[in-house]
């Protein structure tokens, strides 16, 4: 027979056929019956059980009465070596009559066959099995003694009644030998990266035990792996597993191992691989430096280190570039402290491998800026005429003076190592020369008096002149410059003597200019008085070159009282003492006397006093403004001109009342009405504004008249008639 169905995998399920393909089998010449393949349900054992060694397997073909669509095993039968097999028909097929034939297969070859009933033929067993098999008659099963791997197959029951259709079981048989001891070998190579080829053997693995998978690392080697660069680095051929052209990664743990339904076995080899070492790689840092593979400083503590991959870590070690130099000290890291100019220079590190043999070498070149190399400076700027240095390191250029030079700018733009910065700098002419007056009281008797020079930088210098003439300071006289010349100092300034016309002139390669100012004594140009709250506020000005080292604020009454002396008796009295620098004072006069008073400031040059100012009165409490005075007489008016409109509006609704009770209200019909009158009639339903605002409501009984522009007479104020347009509302 050739059956036609899917082989079984190896400890996977098998799937339900509803249309398994057709079995047809020869049956015997006796035999006069339809040919059908008949369903059957093969009970396997339960899922994840263990047969025990020597005991028997019995595997029950369940066969359902009626069933037309067979089952197949879900799971092989396992079966260990020496182990009896045992397949039944469950339940066992009726004994008739007529009795039914069962027929045993493995795959094409017949094991037994016989008619079942205790009255029947002795069965026909297979000639190679009559040791080992017997096949019982009564309920069809085979047993097969001392199970060999050469059982290991697929094992097919036929069922055949006469009259009826043929009923086919089929059940998966595998046989295992006893799980070995394994080994790898080699055991725990060691390899060089690059070699050809390393072959690891399972050692005690074979076929019918289980089985064999190899692992790297825990992870399963399922297929060839490859790289890309020929055929695949790993493969698994039989119990071997091959590496082909080892590298670095190949370092791991290779385990190979056996499984079966009956146990599992593994072993594992330690593969090492030995590279290196590659090329040193040399890194710096600086304790002070933000980029030290550019340049170090000088000063500064540097720390160069070494790493070279290598198995197993290769040995380092430190020389300079230059053969004649001795070698430092072994070891990953050199330290070099207070690094100078003559640290500057190629390092070299050595790294050798001791096991593979290999020697690396790396080299640095450490750059330390500290004056060597020297920056270089180029200029822009510079007029055409002017030509470039030939040196990039010149940091002088001259150029010729013209006055067409002012407001020009040249920029140098300087580089190093270090950093790269620029500088411009802007020819300029004295152009805003101003001289300002200080004043400070140093006593009461010698004030200090100075004036200085600003807007004159170098190396422009100054000249000073009083009335057109040099001044000469020093000498011992009152007179002194500062060091830099832009101060005039007064040692004893006196009214008498330093007050004037003074000047100064600066002078430089591109150009001069100057400022002058007067020296006058102490004087106020302009004051305000302004009252605020109870008190007088007074603000005031002095001009330029007034000289004035402070200022008192003065008061006295003008209704002196007769006897009294001071505030009261009408002297000048200084109610405040202010600086030099102050403009402005908030004064607070006493309630009592009521004043008025006469306010004025005084200004003083030491212990002597100046020119005073004008004297203003003022008078303590409120005190209305114009523009108050002009919100009041405005306000006065604006309330007569309402008072005279609201008697004339009373007025005229009086005589309109008065008029509607002497006359009867005019009724016009609409047809004879004229157009001038009819314009003049508004609806009776809806209020209407009169001419002083107000709404007026309309009567069912009368009308009120509306003054309207008709021709009318109404009595004027002045008894003359005034005409008037009248209408009537309906």
């Amino acid at each position: 027979m050739s059956p036609s169905v899917p082989p079984l995998g190896q400890g996977q399920p098998i799937s339900r056929l509803s249309a398994a393909p057709s079995m047809r089998v020869s049956s015997p010449s006796a035999f006069r019956g339809s040919e059908k393949v008949v369903p059957s349900e093969i009970a396997a054992p339960p899922a994840g059980s263990t047969p025990s060694p020597g005991a028997p397997t019995v595997q029950d073909l369940r066969v359902p009465p009626g069933g037309p669509s067979p089952r197949l095993a879900g799971d092989p039968l396992s079966v260990l070596v020496g182990s009896p097999i045992s397949l039944r028909l469950i339940p066992a097929p009726a004994l008739g009559p007529p009795s039914p034939l069962v027929i045993w297969r493995r795959g094409p070859t017949v094991l037994a066959a016989g008619t079942l009933g205790s009255a029947a033929a002795p069965p026909g067993l297979a000639q190679g099995y009559r040791a080992r098999l017997s096949f019982d008659q009564v309920s069809g099963t085979l047993e097969l003694e001392s199970a060999e791997p050469a059982d290991s197959g697929r094992y097919t029951a036929e069922v055949i009644h006469a009259g009826r259709e043929r009923e086919l079981q089929e059940v998966t048989v595998r046989v295992y030998e006893p799980v070995p001891q394994l080994a790898v070998a080699p055991a725990d190579p060691v390899l060089e990266e690059g070699a050809s080829e390393l072959r690891l053997r399972c050692v005690g693995a074979g076929p019918g035990q289980g089985r064999l998978s190899w692992s790297r690392g825990g992870r399963p080697l399922e297929a060839p792996s490859g790289d890309g660069e020929g055929p695949a680095r790993l493969r698994i051929e039989g119990v071997d597993l091959v590496i082909a052209r080892l590298k670095r990664t190949d370092q791991a743990n290779y385990t190979c191992r056996i499984q079966s339904p009956f146990g599992a076995s593994e072993a594992t080899a330690a593969v090492t691989v030995l590279y290196g070492p590659d090329p040193p790689v040399i890194t710096v840092s600086s304790d002070r430096d933000a980029s030290p593979a550019r340049y170090v400083s000088v000063g500064s503590n540097v720390t160069l280190r070494c790493a070279a991959a290598s198995r197993p870590p290769a040995e380092l070690s430190w020389s300079l570039a230059d053969p004649r130099e001795a070698a430092v000290p072994a070891g990953p890291r050199l330290l070099l402290p207070g690094v100078g100019p003559a640290h500057a220079g190629a390092y070299a590190c050595l790294a050798a491998n001791p096991r593979t043999g290999l020697r690396r070498r790396g080299l640095l070149n450490l750059t330390v800026a500290g004056g060597v190399p020297g920056a270089s400076v180029q200029w822009s700027g510079l007029p055409p005429d002017v030509p470039a240095s030939p040196e990039l390191s010149s940091t002088l250029v001259s150029v010729p003076v013209r006055p067409q030079l002012s407001g020009v700018t040249f920029t140098c733009l300087g580089r190093h190592l270090a950093a790269a910065r620029s500088c411009s700098i802007t020819l300029k002419a004295p152009q805003e020369v101003l001289l300002r007056l200080e004043t400070g009281a140093s006593g009461p008797e010698a004030p200090a008096v100075a004036l200085e020079a600003t807007g004159c930088p170098p190396p422009a210098r100054l000249a000073w002149a009083r009335e057109g003439r040099p001044l000469a300071p020093g000498g011992g006289g009152r007179l002194k410059l500062s060091p830099d010349g832009h101060r005039l100092l007064f040692g004893n300034f006196s009214l008498e003597h330093d007050v004037g016309n003074y000047s100064v002139l600066c002078s430089g390669p591109l150009g001069a200019a100057g400022d002058r100012i007067t020296l006058i004594g102490p004087s106020v140009s302009s004051w305000r008085l302004q009252p605020a709250d109870g008190a007088a506020v007074l603000t005031w000005d002095v001009e330029r070159g007034c000289v004035v080292s402070g200022f008192e604020v003065q008061a006295r009454t003008e209704k002196p009282e007769p006897g009294a002396t001071g505030l009261t008796g009408g002297a000048w009295t200084s109610l405040l003492l202010l600086g030099p620098g102050e403009r402005s004072a908030v004064v607070l006069l006493p309630s009592q006397p009521p004043g008025p008073w006469r306010l004025r400031v005084l200004p003083t040059l030491g212990g002597q006093p100046g020119t005073p100012s004008s004297s203003r009165s003022y008078r303590a409490g409120p005190v209305l403004g114009p523009g108050a005075i002009a919100g009041i007489v405005l306000g006065s008016l604006l309330g007569s001109a309402l008072l005279a409109a609201l008697l004339v509006l009373l007025g005229c609704c009086a005589c309109r009342l008065w008029g509607s009770r002497k006359k009867k209200p005019l009724i016009s019909p609409p047809a004879s009405s004229t157009p001038e009158k009819t314009r003049s009639v508004t609806s009776v339903g809806a209020l209407h504004p009169s001419p002083q605002g107000f709404a007026t409501e309309p009567s069912p009984s009368w009308a009120c008249p509306v003054v309207a522009p008709s021709q009318a007479a109404s009595a004027s104020p002045k008894g003359v008639p005034r005409t008037v347009r009248s209408a009537t509302q309906v």
